[in-house]
């Protein structure tokens, strides 16, 4: 399954991190528990909630005609973080 969209929000974002999360098996406190936070800001950002961070970013994106697209599959990123797929774009 792969999953793309443009984002245009936070709820377009918090979509698509709920979708790659699924996709990689985790649960919310997995997912948590790897980023060493709490489960209550996985749901938050999943949930499209809306931050003074992300309002900003997609403020600045709207001004400047910046899109952000982003795209999940179910394959393992073999390059890792900081690996050749994430150095695209």
């Amino acid at each position: 399954m792969t999953a793309r969209g443009e984002v245009k929000g936070p709820e377009g974002l918090g979509r698509m991190l709920q979708q790659g999360r699924l996709v990689s098996g985790l649960t919310q406190r997995d997912l948590a528990e790897k980023l060493d936070t709490d489960q209550k800001y996985i749901w938050g950002l999943e949930s499209g909630k809306n931050t003074i961070v992300l309002e900003r970013i997609f403020a600045i994106m709207r001004e400047t005609g910046v899109r952000m697209y982003m795209e999940v599959d179910d394959r393992a990123d073999e390059s890792g973080p900081g690996g050749e797929e994430e150095a695209r774009g």
